[in-house]
């Protein structure tokens, strides 16, 4: 499938080109042009942040991280989950949705950001293995995708209700070893056009980098770039599209490393710091319409 234009790090390419074949300095080159634009684009948006150890959802301004402009506590958590391991927004029905910490049995959750009441939606049927995750919807499937700092790869389809879990093939590189540092996923084109493929990338904090994970289910990861920064630790990672006329044309990577908020390229690696945050933030989720 074709992967649609990203911006902030990413210019209009092929697949091909996000591996690192000998197209990939004039994609780079190309890309850089289009940081100024990402960053505008950046200024107006509102991100939601899981922080407190997962207890706590707060929001800021990606161009002034430090300043917490809302936060409220998460309640609502049952069957054994104290605090949520993950969030995003799932553009079927506009929502935020969190994953629970219990290991053996993690729920499903949808959350009202404003107030911070998570409402059981399903159960995780197979059991959470890591101590970091990275949770993201696939915008095209209509499933939530768990991915894990000991290369676990879950797929928790939602188009029919109750589904079972699946367990699809651990994370690795070309070498037949499994990945160990991935607790960052996001997918592009994050809207309800057919015709838009979407692609997954996600951060490896072992490797300070940034992979394509191609086939998704298969758990193959392509390198894209590093990262420039030290990622060791808990990772949050989403990607915002920009729309035009429903349909993505571009597409803005962010990521809370360690304190800081940095702007990520998503076909080069490179992460630009956009300043600390102002709260102890372990995800990110960026609401899919702005208001």
């Amino acid at each position: 499938m074709a992967v649609a234009p990203v911006m902030a790090g990413a210019s209009s390419v092929a697949p091909a080109a996000a591996t690192g074949d000998s197209s990939s300095a004039s994609v780079n080159a190309a890309a850089k042009n289009l940081v100024s634009a990402a960053r505008s684009v950046a200024g107006t948006l509102r991100v939601v942040g899981l922080a407190d150890g997962g207890t706590e959802l707060v929001q800021f301004n990606p161009l002034k991280p430090g300043r917490i402009t809302g936060s409220v506590a998460v309640s609502g958590l049952t069957g054994g989950d104290t605090a949520l391991v993950g969030i995003d927004y799932r553009v079927q029905d506009g929502n935020l949705y969190g994953v629970g910490d219990n290991a053996a049995s993690a729920g499903v959750y949808s959350i009202n950001a404003s107030t911070g009441v998570a409402t059981q939606v399903t159960r995780l049927t197979v059991a959470l293995s890591g101590t970091t995750f990275g949770v993201d919807f696939n915008p095209a499937a209509n499933a939530l995708r768990v991915v894990s700092d000991t290369g676990q790869n879950l797929r928790q389809p939602f188009a029919t209700p109750g589904a079972a879990t699946v367990a699809d093939g651990a994370l690795s590189y070309a070498a037949p070893a499994t990945a160990t540092g991935v607790n960052g996923a996001a997918y592009t084109n994050n809207d309800l056009d057919p015709d838009t493929a979407t692609t997954l990338f996600v951060l490896d904090t072992a490797l300070d980098q940034v992979a394509i994970q191609s086939p998704a289910n298969a758990g193959s990861l392509a390198p894209t770039g590093k990262l420039g920064v030290d990622a060791a630790g808990v990772t949050g990672f989403d990607i915002y599209s920009v729309l035009r006329d429903g349909s993505s044309v571009g597409s803005i990577g962010l990521a809370a490393v360690n304190g800081s908020l940095y702007q990520v390229g998503l076909l080069d690696g490179t992460a630009t710091s956009l300043g600390a945050l102002g709260a102890d933030v372990t995800d990110i989720a960026i609401p899919l319409v702005q208001r």
